[in-house]
């Protein structure tokens, strides 16, 4: 039986609805299982050294981190602006610098790392192809730095578990092989069945194929050279991890220990299909200083201060950014620059 255009179209609204509420619902259940896992940790901190503990780490490290957060930021600017670039999508240095600020405030959140995307394509007016062109900057910065915490994870690996050695592999193996199932569905398996797909099932196909043609782009020289500013802006987290391990006097623990800890919580961030960094750094930070036979309600305080201290810092520094770009001076200067490197560009 022939299906009337009116009950096709109300089809295609029921279907976009359910897809819409079960997002929501993921959403729900990541912040959810966010809240739980964080929950755990705080409450294995709350022994009675805890508050001293924590006074100890704050008073011996908050100068280093609050030194070691500005080149970070600005390393991680430099970054994401290449692969812009890198991609065509040539912005403003007021609107990139206001962006990417928004977005290190917001990226500890489910999803928030892509505030900045969003964010630039409001300030500049994007079409959808630049749009998902400058989300794929976003994502080429996190496969960055998974390429260098993979083999440093592995390197360094934490003492008596080498189950995560195969985990990590498995995990890495099974999103190339996602990739490649997105890469055939939409040159493959999606073309022959466009036809027969939905308009709204059949444009997410074109986004996700816009999205890894971007990708493909990035795949040279001038991308794999920025691995050398990911990997130091990287390493100031290690370090400050380090002196807050430090701080409480915890023995047996090497630099080489710390780098390893932190690699592991950014592969875990990275690859583990939850879209959002609390809980699982706290999570699984407890778990490596586990491993190195740390107290558990020290090893709890280490983990929650290092989220306190480096993203409080971060979101502090960003937030700063963003208040002198709205002020009249910065505004101006910026805005002086941007269009001294127009006329370079345009000579």
């Amino acid at each position: 039986m022939l299906t009337s255009p009116g009950a096709w179209a109300r089809s295609i609204g029921s279907t976009l609805k359910r897809f819409v509420l079960s997002a929501n619902i993921s959403l729900v259940i990541t912040t959810i299982l966010a809240a739980g896992m964080l929950a755990i940790v705080s409450r294995i901190a709350a022994a009675r050294n805890s508050s001293a503990y924590l006074f100890t780490i704050l008073e011996h490290t908050w100068l280093l981190v609050l030194v070691l957060t500005i080149p970070y930021l600005v390393a991680r600017a430099l970054v994401w602006q290449e692969l812009l670039t890198a991609l065509g999508v040539k912005v403003p240095i007021r609107s990139m610098a206001t962006s990417f600020a928004a977005g290190e405030i917001t990226k500890t959140l489910p999803g928030g790392i892509y505030v900045q995307n969003y964010l630039l394509a409001r300030l500049e007016r994007f079409d959808e192809y630049s749009l998902v062109r400058s989300s794929m900057s976003t994502t080429a910065m996190l496969g960055l730095e998974s390429a260098i915490a993979l083999p440093v994870a592995l390197i360094f690996q934490i003492p008596g578990e080498p189950w995560i050695f195969w985990a990590l592999i498995a995990v890495v193996i099974a999103w190339i092989v996602l990739l490649f199932l997105a890469w055939m569905l939409v040159h493959h398996w999606g073309v022959d069945f466009r036809d027969r797909l939905p308009r709204w099932l059949d444009k997410i196909r074109e986004i996700l194929e816009d999205f890894l043609a971007a990708g493909r782009e990035l795949i040279k020289l001038r991308t794999l050279r920025l691995l050398i500013p990911t990997a130091i802006y990287m390493l100031f987290y290690a370090i400050e991890l380090y002196a807050i391990i430090r701080a409480v006097h915890i023995p047996g623990i090497t630099f080489g220990d710390a780098v390893g800890i932190y690699a592991l919580i950014v592969m875990v961030d990275v690859l583990v299909p939850i879209p959002t960094e609390i809980g699982l750094t706290e999570f699984t930070g407890l778990g490596a200083l586990l491993a190195y036979n740390v107290q558990q309600s020290k090893a709890a305080i280490v983990i929650l201060s290092f989220r306190i201290l480096a993203t409080g810092m971060n979101i502090t520094l960003a937030g700063a950014v963003l208040l002198a770009l709205r002020s009249g001076f910065v505004g101006r200067q910026i805005d002086a620059l941007d269009r001294r490197v127009d006329g370079v560009v345009s000579r």
